[in-house]
C-alpha cells in the first residue's frame, strides 16, 4: 500500500468521473442521492402508524381540556460502504500512447463506469428481490407481449395499491427496454393514440397515457460471461416493471420509496466520488483509484409496486 503522503487526490480526474454518465443508467432517477456528512448514522421515520391521517374528535366543551394527540417516531440506519476499483498505467503505455489516447482520463472513466454499473445492478437486485415490496408475477396468458392481455388493468391495480398504502400517487414507472417496447406496441396503447398522433410512442407520450410524471427506460447491459469467454450481454433490469413514487427532491418529512445515501464528507469527495493517483516505482507505473461511498436503502417499500414476468424472458 502507498504511504498516505504519496497519494494525491486528483480533483481534475474526479471531475471527469463525476461528469461521465452512461445515459442508460437510471439509479439516480430511481434512488435519488442523499448527501450525508457521516459514513453511517440513523434517520427518523415520522409517524409510522399514520396518526396524522387519523380523524380525532376535536370538539371542546367550555372549561374542558382539548383532546390530546401525538405521533410516534422510529429510526432506521444506513452505512455507506466503500466501493472502489483501481488500475495501473505502465510507463511504457504512457510513453507510447498516440495523441487521441488519454491514459489517465480513460482509466478514470472506465473505473467510474464500472462502479456505476455495479450500483445499477445492486439497485435492480434490491428492487427485484425485496420481500417488503408488494407485487405480482404474471402468467404467460397475461404477458404484455400477448395482444389479448390487459396491461392497463394491471397498471391501474398497481397504482391503486401504492396510492392506498403510501398515500402518494405513483409518478414514475421503470420499464426495461424490452418491456417498454412490448407495451408501446400493445393494441390497448395503439388504440388510445391512433387518432392523436402518427409518431412513435416514446417515454413522454407513454407517461401521459399512464398518468405518470416519467417513464424510465433502462437500456444498460451487463456481461455475464466468464473472463476469457465470448461476451454474453444481458439487460441489467431484466423482465420486471415497477411503479413507484419518487419525490421532486430528497427532503425531510416526505415519502420516498428508495434512496441512496452518499457520503459526501469523505476526504476529497466531489459529489461523493474520490479519485486518487499515486506512483508505484517497483511497477514503473502510475496507479489510479476511483471510489464512492454509498448505501441503497429501501425507505418506504409501500411506495413501490413490482410486476414480474411481464413478457417472455428478453434475450
Amino acid at each position: 500500500m502507498p504511504d498516505v503522503s504519496q497519494v494525491h487526490i486528483d480533483v481534475a480526474l474526479t471531475n471527469v468521473s463525476v461528469a461521465y454518465r452512461n445515459t442508460d443508467y437510471i439509479a439516480d432517477a430511481v434512488a435519488p442521492p442523499i448527501a450525508v456528512r457521516k459514513q453511517s448514522d440513523k434517520y427518523f421515520i415520522y409517524d409510522p402508524h399514520r396518526e396524522f391521517l387519523r380523524a380525532t374528535p376535536d370538539a371542546r366543551a367550555p372549561g374542558a381540556e382539548a383532546s390530546e394527540v401525538d405521533f410516534q417516531l422510529s429510526t432506521d440506519s444506513y452505512f455507506c460502504e466503500d466501493h472502489a476499483l483501481e488500475a495501473a498505467i505502465p510507463d511504457e503505455e504512457r510513453e507510447n500512447a498516440d495523441p487521441p489516447l488519454q491514459p489517465d482520463i480513460d482509466r478514470a472513466e472506465m473505473l467510474a463506469d464500472k462502479i456505476a454499473l455495479n450500483r445499477e445492478i445492486a439497485l435492480e437486485t434490491l428492487l427485484r428481490t425485496s420481500g417488503a415490496i408488494s407485487g405480482v408475477s404474471l402468467d404467460p396468458v397475461d404477458w404484455w407481449s400477448v395482444p389479448t392481455s390487459d396491461p392497463l388493468a394491471q397498471l391501474r391495480e398497481a397504482r391503486q395499491v401504492v396510492f392506498s398504502a403510501a398515500q402518494r400517487r405513483p409518478n414514475v414507472a421503470i420499464l426495461p427496454y424490452a418491456v417498454f417496447d412490448a407495451l408501446r406496441h400493445h393494441p390497448q396503447i395503439v388504440e388510445r393514440i391512433k387518432y392523436t398522433t402518427a409518431g412513435i410512442i416514446g417515454e413522454e407520450l407513454l407517461a401521459q397515457l399512464l398518468d405518470l410524471d416519467r417513464v424510465l427506460v433502462p437500456r444498460a447491459f451487463k456481461n455475464v460471461a466468464r473472463r476469457g469467454q465470448a461476451p454474453a450481454c444481458v439487460p441489467v433490469w431484466g423482465n420486471t416493471a415497477w411503479l413507484l413514487y419518487v419525490p421532486p427532491r430528497p427532503a425531510l418529512k416526505q415519502v420516498m420509496a428508495v434512496g441512496t445515501f452518499v457520503w459526501s464528507g469523505a476526504m476529497g469527495a466531489v459529489d461523493g466520488w474520490v479519485v486518487e493517483r499515486w506512483r508505484e516505482p517497483r511497477r514503473k507505473a502510475d496507479m489510479i483509484r476511483v471510489q464512492r461511498y454509498y448505501d441503497h436503502k429501501l425507505i418506504a417499500p409501500t411506495a413501490i409496486y413490482r410486476i414480474q414476468n411481464v413478457i417472455e424472458s428478453p434475450q
